[in-house]
């Protein structure tokens, strides 16, 4: 990886716009493992990211993370379909703080925003339970395209 950074300042900005974000382990015996997450924040030395998730969401993946860390982060915007992967190496989690909360309920609105911008009205996103979260801190490792049509899977640059 060199001194490169994986994730560009334009990136962090789109991680932590709002997004649909789902978190993706596995097992020991290669069976999946998914979970929802309601927000994300790009470390300030953009190898890092903490992804937060309803502390209820995570148990099952934080067994997993503990004996294979290699995780999974899809990002998705719905409104332009724009999407990212990012890969890494699972380094700890921890409840995540009441100063926190503000920030998980700024990105969650902006998730809120684009679905009612495709026509999924507030209604049926307000009663999503979105804390207590847990905070997965991971390392960053690769970063994919996976916004359909050229290009996607190949190394996001």
């Amino acid at each position: 990886m060199g001194t490169e950074t994986p994730i560009t300042v334009e990136l962090a900005e789109f991680l932590q716009s709002g997004l649909a974000i789902v978190l993706a382990t596995r097992d020991g015996d290669f069976q999946a493992d998914g979970a929802v997450a309601w927000a994300a924040v790009v470390q300030e030395d953009r190898r890092r990211l903490r992804v937060f998730l309803h502390a209820l969401a995570g148990k099952e993946m934080l067994r997993n993370l503990r004996s294979h860390p290699e995780i999974a982060v899809n990002f998705d915007k719905p409104t332009t379909h724009r999407a990212c992967q990012v890969k890494g190496t699972f380094l700890s989690s921890r409840a995540a703080r009441p100063s926190e909360r503000a920030m998980v309920d700024r990105q969650v609105d902006g998730f809120a925003s684009e679905l009612e911008a495709i026509g999924i009205p507030r209604p049926m996103t307000a009663g999503w339970k979105t804390w207590p979260c847990s905070a997965l801190e991971m390392t960053v490792t690769h970063v994919y395209e996976q916004t359909p049509g050229p290009g996607s899977g190949e190394p996001l640059r």
